[in-house]
């Protein structure tokens, strides 16, 4: 009785870690973010959009080609070079990459910058949107 307690124990363990990659490496694929999530389907057009950052309006600039965003263009130059300008440029990329805000997050030690941009970013889809 207890040499099947044990095999069984071992197979249950067995199966867990199986089980457990198997979640994982899904997780890893699927993601939060998939490219599929840039499939929303906006109308054609350049939309722009400002919102108040640190120190300046922090200007977007969104390209929907094909009902998707293809260029996401971040004008913060009144913005602290170092901090506001840097986080422009990380944010731009991202966004470009994800295709909304959502899953993007703020640039540590430029959250008002940050925020301005998402703000910006999501009035400019909801220009776009159908």
């Amino acid at each position: 009785m207890k040499k099947h307690l044990t095999r069984n124990v071992i197979l249950m363990a067995i199966l867990d870690v199986i089980l457990g990659i198997v979640l994982s490496l899904y997780i890893a694929n699927t993601g939060t973010l998939p490219a599929a999530d840039n499939a929303a389907t906006y109308l054609d057009g350049s939309y722009t959009a400002s919102a108040q950052g640190c120190l300046s309006e922090v200007g977007v600039t969104v390209t929907i080609t094909g009902g998707k965003v293809t260029n996401v263009v971040i004008d913060a130059s009144g913005e602290t070079p170092e901090l506001g300008g840097k986080a422009a440029e990380s944010l731009a990329a991202s966004l470009l990459s994800a295709g909304s805000t959502a899953g993007v997050d703020a640039v540590s030690g430029s959250t008002m910058t940050s925020d301005a941009v998402f703000t910006a970013m999501n009035d400019c889809l909801a220009q776009a949107a159908q």
